[in-house]
């Protein structure tokens, strides 16, 4: 059985991490297996990562950092998950990850590198590395963007488990909800009926936006708006909404 499991139906990329024996970790065939799906997701509107069993990802596969695991093997399995998560960043329509249980250390990365994650109620989230000898250097890049940086170093430095509730409250998740198979299913449904060209250039504008000063922001923003409305799509809902019925979207 395949590690990763990469389906497409109905406008949804599915990257399923099947290794439950090994409580999902990441290994090599994991990270390859969602780097080249991620870019070329082909037709897809939406991407949806989940994971098999009660642990969304331990992270890592600690076998190889162990002591016959030579320096190059484990500096690419480190690079694996930049490109991973730098991959997610530029995918051209919303990725989303559902987790359903414990997520640590490189699975923290991968759920960092999502636009939407949605968490149950038993999910919880760790940086064990500091109690290793080590530090959760990957995630660094990512931690201060989405929460205060105390609250970042405080999550590292003690490698404490930080509970769903938390985790909405800090903004590590986006919303933490009853029924997951649920809530997920109707949310990637919703997501993959929205108009391809505004998402797609919504998407990379709010990314900009994050990375530059104000004003190149607005400026950015303000370039995309023309693209957008020059669009097809963009007549196609106007019209749509002006006659009162459901917009054709034809992403261009």
């Amino acid at each position: 059985m395949a590690d990763l499991a990469v389906t497409r139906a109905d406008g949804v990329l599915r990257l399923h991490l099947d290794r439950e024996e090994k409580r999902n970790a990441l290994n090599g065939e994991i990270l390859d297996g969602m780097l080249a799906a991620l870019r070329d997701p082909g037709e897809a509107r939406a991407v949806l990562v989940t994971s098999a069993g009660n642990v969304f990802c331990s992270g890592a596969d600690l076998v190889q950092m162990a002591p016959d695991a030579t320096g190059l093997e484990v500096h690419e399995s480190r690079g694996k998950i930049r490109e991973v998560v730098l991959a997610m960043a530029d995918c051209p329509v919303p990725v989303v990850a559902a987790v359903q249980g414990l997520c640590l250390a490189g699975g923290v990365a991968i759920v960092l590198g999502c636009d939407v994650v949605l968490a149950a109620e038993t999910a919880a989230f760790g940086l064990p590395e500091v109690d290793l000898g080590i530090w959760p250097f990957m995630v660094s890049a990512l931690l201060g963007r989405h929460v205060s940086p105390k609250r970042a170093m405080e999550m590292m430095l003690s490698a404490r488990r930080v509970h769903a509730s938390e985790a909405l409250e800090m903004g590590l998740v986006s919303r933490v909800v009853d029924d997951l198979a649920a809530e997920t299913e109707a949310l990637v449904a919703a997501l993959s009926a929205k108009p391809p060209v505004a998402v797609r250039l919504g998407k990379a504008a709010f990314k900009a936006a994050l990375e530059s000063s104000l004003e190149a922001g607005l400026g950015a923003m303000q370039a995309q708006l023309s693209l957008l409305n020059s669009s097809e799509d963009a007549s196609e809902g106007i019209s749509a909404f002006l006659q009162k019925r459901k917009p054709e979207w034809k992403g261009r």
